[in-house]
């Protein structure tokens, strides 16, 4: 009894890594293949034999499925996107530094509202690339701005802050809705 369930797990497991298109005639194979070395030997070293299979079997599978999945390339679109966003931001701020008469002000709202039209443009384009990718990227700039709040020891004024966990992410996703409506239009 316990030994059907842990097989039935463990077919479960293996059947998650495998392409839909391969899943039935593997999983099929290793089904036979535990009832051949149950029937010479005994249930509990098919077992043991169909454990050692999915264990080995796992990190390449697991491997397969990650690069040939739209996965990767979402993940590496949002990546550049960000480093988009880094380029501007930076870009916007030392333009605003050189032409401030107080150099020194780093919290600059006019920064934010520059920069907030710029971020949407990039997530439209991200969008473009792949659809997911500017939903990934207001997550990058959530994760960033939630660990740079609360990793920074820096005084930074509170409307700052909530408008950084609210004006990145939500440019990068209006971007997106921006690109699918222009779509649809179409």
């Amino acid at each position: 009894m316990m030994r059907d369930r842990i097989l039935h797990l463990v077919l479960w497991f293996v059947s998650r890594f495998l392409p839909a298109s391969e899943r039935e005639a593997l999983m099929g194979d290793l089904t036979e293949e535990y009832a051949l070395r149950a029937s010479a030997s005994s249930s509990s070293a098919a077992l043991r034999w169909c454990l050692r299979q999915a264990l080995a079997s796992a990190p390449p599978l697991l491997w397969t499925r990650v690069t040939r999945s739209a996965w990767t390339s979402t993940a590496g679109v949002a990546l550049l996107a960000y480093v988009a966003v880094g380029a501007v931001e930076l870009a916007v701020n030392r333009v605003l530094a050189m032409s401030s008469a107080h150099p020194g002000a780093v919290y600059n709202p006019l920064g934010m509202a520059v920069t907030f039209p710029l971020v949407v443009l990039i997530g439209y384009c991200a969008a473009g690339l792949r659809r997911r990718a500017p939903i990934v990227l207001g997550a990058m700039m959530l994760l960033a701005v939630t660990l740079m709040t609360f990793s920074s020891t820096e005084a930074v004024p509170a409307w700052y802050r909530a408008a950084y966990f609210v004006v990145g992410p939500a440019a990068a996703l209006i971007g997106s809705v921006w690109h699918s409506r222009r779509r649809i239009r179409r």
